[in-house]
């Protein structure tokens, strides 16, 4: 997973104990333009807020929409993802588009550029392995000296993606950590986020005029790590239910989440829950997510598929 000098043979240790938050953040329907950059703004309204804080994990502030003169849709944000030890101040602007063509298949394609600055908090010290500090992808790495550690650094990324919805079905595809910068605080060792697929297929079916389920099925994988999720959502006139079973390499945890809609207002909360032996030493985390629309776009100025998506976002 490293590329490790000989300088550090003996003072890097790596552990996999935790989640990994440079791999799962974001990857969720509630999240629609991070879990692939073609669906920024597809709700199409004109300016909509977007917020999630997973307690002692992340905190993450966008606003999306559609831009005027059918020029596409934008997503903009900002995001701190945070362990004990090590922070991640991330802003990203996003662009999302429809393409023209056969109406009853709808592309959609889309592009991200992340600006990231990464610093030590605190990192802890210990007599025998020196300075500890775990980073975000959950590994715990050690250094003889303090000054052997970065007190911060800077890099960038990019993700591109398409999708298609044909009827009540959608599938997509994006790619992710493309420019493979050095991520790694330590000053003698170097670290490359792989190069990330995403893959995700889901489908809407409608059960009378107030309720709608939405199951579908994330994967996101690499060289190094795979996670997997799938999720069943059910929508009704004003509520939100989704529950869903997720596996990241030897992990596994179930989550559920519950939202209340009011005009134009999407708020509630997520908990998950660790269920295998490998995951003894991880904690069931919490997340509260508040949507709501500025300045919206009117209804019949939408396409059928943003008024399916509204529903679940």
């Amino acid at each position: 997973m490293r590329k490790i000098g000989l300088a550090v043979a003996l003072c890097v240790v790596g552990s996999v104990l935790a989640q990994n938050l440079e791999l799962t953040s974001g990857k969720d329907i509630k999240q629609p333009g991070k879990l692939n950059p073609a669906l920024a703004g597809v709700q199409e309204d004109l300016i909509r807020v977007l917020t999630d804080a997973e307690i002692g994990a992340s905190y993450q502030f966008m606003l999306e929409g559609r831009m005027p003169l059918n020029l596409g849709n934008y997503m903009v944000g900002v995001e701190r993802t945070f362990t004990d030890n090590v922070a991640n101040n991330m802003f990203n602007i996003t662009y999302g588009r429809s393409a023209k063509g056969d109406k009853a298949l709808q592309w959609r394609y889309g592009g991200s550029l992340q600006f990231n600055q990464k610093s030590i908090l605190s990192p802890g010290f210990d007599s025998t392995s020196g300075y500890t500090f775990t980073d975000l992808n959950g590994d715990t790495q050690s250094v003889r000296n303090l000054n052997d550690i970065k007190n911060e650094l800077a890099y960038m990324d990019a993700e591109f993606g398409v999708t298609a919805n044909f009827k009540n079905l959608i599938v997509g595809a994006s790619v992710e950590n493309i420019l493979g910068q050095n991520v790694s605080l330590s000053k003698l060792s170097s670290r490359h986020i792989p190069f990330t697929a995403n893959l995700m297929v889901g489908g809407f079916l409608n059960i009378g005029e107030n309720v709608t389920i939405y199951p579908s099925a994330i994967a996101v994988f690499n060289k190094d790590d795979v996670y997997g999720k799938a999720n069943f959502n059910v929508s009704t006139r004003r509520m939100n239910f989704n529950a869903s079973y997720i596996q990241e390499n030897e992990f596994q945890d179930i989550s559920g989440s519950i939202a209340v809609r009011l005009n134009k207002i999407f708020a509630g909360i997520k908990y998950t829950h660790p269920i295998t032996s490998a995951s003894i030493n991880a904690q069931p985390s919490f997340n509260l997510f508040f949507n709501s629309t500025i300045f919206k776009s009117r209804k019949f100025n939408k396409s059928d598929f943003a008024l399916k998506m509204k529903k679940f976002y």
